[in-house]
């Protein structure tokens, strides 16, 4: 696994809090607290309001005193340096899991989420693993609804669904119809940072600069506004996956 946080993908989230300060529209520990996914990214548990978790409330602190962004960053990187390696949110959570993809029941709701492990040096979305990729899917969704038969809709949420490579993995009405992500005040996960990093954790200098120039023009409007790439919210009724098609000994 590659590394889950670096100096330049903690700067590029700093630079959003720094602005957030400027314009007074909150503290430092607000910003921090609301616009950046170092709690999950540490490994220092899942974001509440109010902020909770001593681990996750002293960094906080602590990054609040620091005098200057390049400070924060250095003290965020100290953090993840001496912490053990972060459980992802799928894993600690215990969400059903097959390969790149776990799903996580709400009611009669099911979101899907995405994190590969792959350990090739391939994009998870490499073109020749579209049907490993469509298959691992599919069995997490057909175990998930045979458990869960109250479920009547599959949503998610990422800047992935932009790419033809992700989008197509779904059922076409799935992603037909989806939504651009608006007015959203806090940033905690990785479905908007998610596109600052390539597929080893890289951070991607072109959209990275992108950002940095939106956000200090940032007024205060609406910050979805500030990403270079559109998160879109989708939906589509459980059924349009056909997940009846096929037996589930074959999936």
């Amino acid at each position: 696994m590659y590394p889950q946080m670096s100096p330049e993908f903690a700067s590029v989230q700093l630079t959003l809090v720094d602005r957030f300060v400027a314009l007074d529209l909150g503290t430092c520990a607000d910003g921090v607290h609301q616009l950046t996914n170092f709690q999950r990214r540490l490994g220092l548990g899942t974001p509440t309001n109010p902020p909770s978790g001593g681990p996750w409330l002293d960094l906080v602190n602590r990054l609040a005193e620091q005098g200057s962004h390049d400070r924060r960053v250095n003290t965020v990187m100290a953090a993840f340096e001496k912490l053990p390696p972060a459980v992802p949110e799928h894993l600690a959570q215990s969400w059903p899991t097959v390969g790149a993809f776990s799903v996580q029941v709400a009611g009669p709701v099911a979101r899907t989420h995405f994190f590969s492990m792959d350990t090739d040096s391939r994009s998870p979305l490499h073109p020749e693993k579209d049907a490993k990729r469509r298959s691992e899917l599919r069995t997490v969704l057909s175990t998930v609804y045979a458990d869960n038969p109250q479920l009547t809709h599959v949503v998610g949420g990422s800047w992935m669904y932009t790419t033809r490579s992700y989008g197509s993995l779904f059922p076409e009405v799935h992603v037909r119809n989806a939504q651009v992500r608006r007015n959203r005040r806090t940033f905690r996960g990785m479905s908007h940072w998610g596109q600052f990093l390539n597929h080893r954790w890289q951070v991607r200098s072109d959209l990275a600069e992108e950002f940095r120039a939106r956000v200090q023009t940032w007024e205060g409007n609406d910050p979805c506004l500030l990403f270079p790439i559109d998160t879109l919210e989708v939906s589509s009724p459980i059924t349009a996956f056909d997940l009846a098609a096929q037996p589930a000994d074959d999936l």
